[in-house]
């Protein structure tokens, strides 16, 4: 979850990412990382440095914005049932919520902006924006190609999934030859989102 005051205007932002990404040679304004990590269409026919300069470009983006997130995990090998991990992640966002609700609570209205990509994602964000703010959270459908918050949400998700790996010593092959190494990893890309995390 990628949280966002809407009274800190980041047009200016998006603006210049949009100009750097153009420069650069990569006129869509739409970064989705892992592919870019994976040379997955349509990066399929770039070249390390050129997908590295688009994904540094974005990195310089994301660390620049005045947001903050955090994330939640759950093991699909330890659950039998879509409705246990559904319970879990349930769980998980609840417990965070209630920890931080005089934050939340600052707020006159909520706006929870999702892809409806998943029916799940949906039942557990009404189950627990819905049951907690009640009608001060407005649902809203959005797609990654046309918000900037949902691609970097979207990377800040990779960078999450790189370090569990790197952690666990499983990292792709991909992940090993974009960023080198877990020095470098850690020291060039992680370290900048992890000051945005809220325990």
């Amino acid at each position: 979850m990628i949280f966002h005051n809407q009274n800190d205007d980041i047009s200016s932002e998006i603006a210049f990412l949009d100009k750097k990404l153009s420069e650069i040679g990569w006129p869509i304004p739409f970064v989705h990382t892992m592919p870019l990590i994976r040379q997955d269409e349509p990066f399929e026919t770039m070249m390390g440095y050129e997908r590295k300069r688009i994904f540094n470009t974005f990195a310089s983006f994301v660390s620049k914005l005045p947001i903050s997130y955090t994330v939640f995990f759950a093991d699909k090998s330890f659950y039998q049932e879509t409705s246990k991990i559904q319970i879990a992640y349930e769980h998980q966002i609840r417990n965070f919520l209630e920890s931080h609700l005089e934050f939340f609570q600052s707020f006159d209205k909520i706006i929870c902006y999702y892809d409806s990509g998943q029916a799940i994602v949906n039942r557990i964000l009404q189950n627990t924006l819905g049951d907690i703010f009640e009608d001060r959270v407005e649902f809203r459908k959005a797609y990654q190609k046309d918000y900037k918050l949902l691609q970097v949400a979207d990377y800040i998700c990779t960078l999450e999934q790189t370090k569990t790996r790197w952690d666990e010593n499983r990292t792709t092959k991909s992940e090993q030859r974009f960023f080198t190494s877990r020095h470098l990893f850690m020291k060039n890309y992680y370290r900048h989102i992890g000051k945005k995390k809220i325990r």
